[in-house]
């Protein structure tokens, strides 16, 4: 599916929903928070284009952003499903594309190509994907990649109130019996040797992100706040490296909160 994305791509977004259904933890709730997405179901960060019941029926979703920043703007979206999704395109038996129609004919042509000859990721996120993965991990719920220039940068400090934003960042995040994230921000531009305070900002910077997201209800909630009180942030150079973790026994206490915010299973 990453094959078949045009080149340029400033952000890339990839969510598992099928390893995260199959996850014998966090399976069963999954399956229920999907199932229960309707039409006009809203879920903060993701584009209308993909909320309510697509993601119901999906294995995979894949957010590809160009030109962020700047009056170009522009996103799609691959979904890895073999149900008819209002308003998209269908690129394979088993994946739909949902974007502006100038960047999904690009998308329909890479597919055709991918029909007779094996085609290979053209994007330059690629290498920058695999930053954050420990080296043994079977594989990832979530994957974030991006190399920000800077008017996606100043976008995303003043969209989020942070003093910095990073100018590459990738994201693992996997569960098992346990859940970890592994964040890997580089605060300066890649070449740029004057950055010296650059990784002093932006540990800041994600001292107050992180501070803001301990204080959403929907994570207190769960009881999943602390773990965003006792992350391990590691500085090397102009990179910023976060470790988040909850064990198994917080782990499952969060899955049953969430059943119970469910409400009775159907």
């Amino acid at each position: 599916m990453i094959a078949m994305l045009p080149d340029g791509a400033q952000v890339l977004v990839e969510v598992d929903l099928a390893r995260l259904r199959a996850n014998p933890t966090v399976g069963e709730v999954t399956k229920r928070f999907l199932a229960s997405l309707g039409e006009d179901t809203r879920i903060p960060g993701l584009p209308l284009a993909v909320q309510g019941s697509p993601l119901a029926q999906s294995n995979l979703v894949i957010l590809a952003a160009y030109g962020v920043g700047t009056a170009q703007a522009a996103s799609v979206v691959l979904l890895a499903t073999k149900a008819e999704v209002t308003g998209s395109v269908r690129l394979a038996d088993d994946i739909v594309a949902l974007g502006p129609t100038e960047w999904t004919q690009q998308l329909e042509a890479r597919a055709g190509i991918a029909q007779h000859t094996a085609i290979a990721p053209s994007l330059s996120l690629m290498p920058l994907r695999d930053h954050a993965m420990p080296a043994k991990a079977p594989g990832a719920v979530l994957r974030v990649t991006a190399q920000l220039p800077f008017d996606a940068r100043v976008s995303l400090a003043r969209q989020t109130g942070l003093e910095t934003a990073p100018a590459q960042l990738s994201i693992w995040a996997d569960v098992v019996d346990d859940f970890a994230v592994i964040v890997d921000a580089d605060a300066a531009d890649p070449g740029d040797k004057q950055a010296k305070d650059a990784a002093a900002r932006l540990s800041r910077s994600i001292t107050v992100l992180l501070t803001a997201l301990g204080n959403e209800p929907a994570l207190k909630a769960l009881g999943l706040a602390g773990a965003l009180r006792d992350v391990r942030m590691i500085t090397e150079r102009t990179w910023v490296r976060m470790i988040i973790t909850v064990g198994p026994r917080q782990l499952e206490r969060a899955v049953e909160r969430a059943r119970a915010m469910l409400g009775p299973a159907p």
